[in-house]
């Protein structure tokens, strides 16, 4: 299963392959992904023609999705020059592949208070995309597999995103799923590619000018997600990896472990979601509270900018910088004593003390020795902030 995450591209992309209400027979395929899509955005699109052949190809020209303004929810306008299906089969009862699919010219117009924001997509594509229909009084597995996007591969080509005159660019994004269809547990891995945002856009957000000061007059990103989903029990377990590297600059990453997500939340918030309600968490947490954390990270890796903000830091604190960076380990540890845990105290200080002597790494680390319930947190003492430590398992180290 896809994070959904934050992702420009994954989101770009949804929208763009939204399907409209035929006005003849499609193909099942093609209309159980309809189906799908239409209660997920709860929008009806458009479009001027559907062609099959009756072999498992399918075109769509001129699809259309509009959605007028509502109060503080902004208009949105999809458009798609064409949409192909190619090699649609028929897995199983309810379950379809589809080989190729192809999405060309696609635009994306949000016109709000704020102004208008755009986006556009030459091309993408799809190979091994299930597409599952979804049938009266489904159960929450089959919810999660028809709401879900599962592609063998998918891609796109450049991505451009504008607003207020100035455009932000993606040179493309790809990703892969291995798996099981009739299931959803697998593995995927998503890339986004060199998000380039110019000086313009940079002067725009850094109005105190700091990014300059250092020189970064321009910055580029790649995204990546890394992630597994296990099924098993009506319960979900996954683990990710989402890194955020910045060209020239520094990286951060962050991943986590859970289990014991059951499937019956994720169909309630679906069913909020398809019925446009705000989903119910205070109901929903009786069920949330055994989902299991077994571990989680933060890391950063730095390229250059520490080394450019610790010279500004100290003449601001009126330090030079080799006093500046020795006064940071006592600092920390300092600060850190308050929290009642004498050996995190001491790694963590030795950790970030290294870190700033010789800028490489930086990584905090959750791992308790046995996974620990969401219900768990709550009956941490606030007052004993050094055994919440302990039982946490957390840990600081650096440049590893």
């Amino acid at each position: 299963m896809r994070p959904v995450t934050t992702l420009l591209f994954a989101a770009a992309l949804s929208a763009a392959t939204v399907l409209p209400a035929l006005a003849q027979d499609p193909p099942p395929a093609v209309k159980a992904f309809l189906d799908n899509l239409e209660r997920q955005t709860t929008i009806k699109p458009a479009f001027e023609a559907l062609t099959a052949d009756g072999s498992g190809n399918a075109t769509i020209t001129n699809l259309t999705l509009a959605q007028p303004a509502a109060g503080d929810t902004p208009a949105i306008t999809v458009k798609l020059g064409e949409v192909t299906f190619s090699g649609i089969t028929e897995q199983s009862p309810s379950l379809y592949e589809v080989a190729k699919a192809g999405f060309n010219n696609i635009s994306v117009d949000i016109t709000g208070k704020d102004g208008t924001f755009t986006a556009s997509i030459p091309q993408a594509g799809a190979e091994g995309w299930y597409i599952r229909a979804l049938g009266e009084n489904p159960t929450p597995v089959e919810q999660l597999l028809a709401t879900s996007s599962f592609a063998r591969k998918m891609n796109s080509g450049k991505i451009t995103f504008s607003a207020s005159g100035q455009a932000v660019t993606v040179d493309g994004a790809e990703s892969t799923w291995e798996g099981d269809p009739n299931t959803g547990a697998g593995t995927f891995n998503l890339k986004i590619s060199n998000i380039a945002i110019p000086e313009p856009i940079v002067t725009l957000l850094d109005e105190g000018g700091m990014l300059k000061q250092l020189g970064y007059t321009s910055l580029n990103f790649d995204v990546t997600s890394l992630g597994n989903m296990t099924v098993a029990n009506d319960k979900v377990g996954y683990s990710f990896k989402l890194g955020l590297a910045g060209r020239d600059i520094a990286s951060l990453s962050m991943d986590a472990e859970l289990a014991d997500i059951p499937l019956a939340v994720y169909a309630a918030i679906m069913k909020a979601h398809s019925e446009g309600k705000e989903p119910d968490y205070d109901a929903l947490m009786p069920q949330m509270q055994n989902i299991l954390l077994n571990g989680a990270s933060f890391r950063f890796e730095d390229q250059s900018i520490v080394n450019k903000v610790l010279p500004m830091a100290a003449a601001m604190q009126g330090m030079d910088e080799k006093t500046f960076r020795a006064s940071i380990g006592p600092m920390v540890q300092l600060a850190l004593v308050q929290f009642q845990n004498e050996a995190f105290t001491k790694q963590a200080t030795e950790a970030i003390t290294a870190f700033f002597t010789a800028p490489k790494s930086l990584t905090l680390t959750a791992k308790p020795a046995t996974a620990l319930k969401v219900s768990d947190f709550a009956t941490m003492d606030p007052n004993k902030p050094g055994d919440a430590i302990s039982r946490m398992g957390l840990s600081v180290t650096a440049n590893d």
